[in-house]
């Protein structure tokens, strides 16, 4: 049998991301050698250019320092999988250069150099871009469609049920930062939605104790029936005594950082 196989992670929030979260994710990445990479948005916070209050301590974060770290994060994973297909969905985060743009200087939209994607050098390093221009943005991969839609609701899973309910698709679903699932039966067919957890800080400057959770997901899809499998793999962090050690399990291996 011939099949894809596509990781998919989401929330980076670059640069407030989870450095060990992502070195246990790249590594488990490096054993499975994906075809596919999905960024499903949010890669990068654009912290210095939105409108919430900001923390005194975050205040003085550059533009330009969440840019680079954003660009160099993508031409190390494009080093690490030369043959591998990045796509990236743009996320409601990336969508606060849009905002920032059209609120201050909307003149200068369409002027070379001002859009996100060249700041961010995606085609140099030869990353394909999902940007509608609006804050949700998915891609339909054979019948799974992998998102970052605009929804959150309190309860792991129920973004999940509510989505695939309203687009009738199977799905996966950044956004929330945790993991869920919630499966349905259609008249004559079954569908599925996944949340797929974060890669990012759990500790950020705007809420406390947030209900979070680290991950990401592999996906395998049959190149004839366009038939998939959703494997999500949570990231347990676990705490002994002054020492932190996060953990994953894949094809029966354990892998820790």
């Amino acid at each position: 049998m011939l099949f894809d196989k596509a990781l998919v992670i989401n929330d980076l929030h670059f640069p407030f991301e989870n450095p060990r979260a992502i070195t246990l994710t790249l590594k488990v990445a490096e054993a499975l050698q994906p075809n596919i990479i999905f960024l499903n948005g949010d890669l990068i916070d654009c912290w210095a250019i939105s409108d919430f209050v900001k923390n005194p301590r975050t205040t003085n974060l550059d533009f330009s320092y969440e840019v680079e770290r954003t660009r160099t994060f993508l031409l190390s994973l494009r080093l690490q999988f030369p043959r591998a297909k990045l796509i990236y969905i743009f996320g409601n985060h990336e969508y606060r250069w849009v905002k920032y743009i059209a609120n201050n200087a909307d003149k200068l939209a369409k002027l070379r150099g001002l859009s996100l994607e060249e700041q961010l050098e995606l085609q140099k390093i030869d990353v394909l871009v999902v940007n509608s221009g609006n804050k949700e943005n998915s891609y339909l991969w054979g019948k799974l469609l992998i998102g970052h839609f605009d929804r959150v609701n309190k309860h792991s899973g129920m973004t999940a049920k509510n989505l695939i309910e309203d687009k009738a698709i199977s799905l996966i679903q950044a956004h929330t930062h945790r993991g869920g699932s919630s499966f349905r039966r259609l008249y004559d067919r079954d569908i599925v939605g996944y949340e797929n957890f974060c890669l990012c800080s759990r500790d950020p400057d705007y809420t406390d104790h947030p209900n979070w959770g680290l991950g990401f997901s592999i996906v395998y899809k049959d190149e004839q029936s366009d038939y998939f499998y959703v494997e999500p793999h949570p990231i347990a962090e676990i705490k002994n005594g002054v020492n932190t050690v996060y953990k994953t399990f894949y094809q029966g291996n354990l892998y820790q950082t």
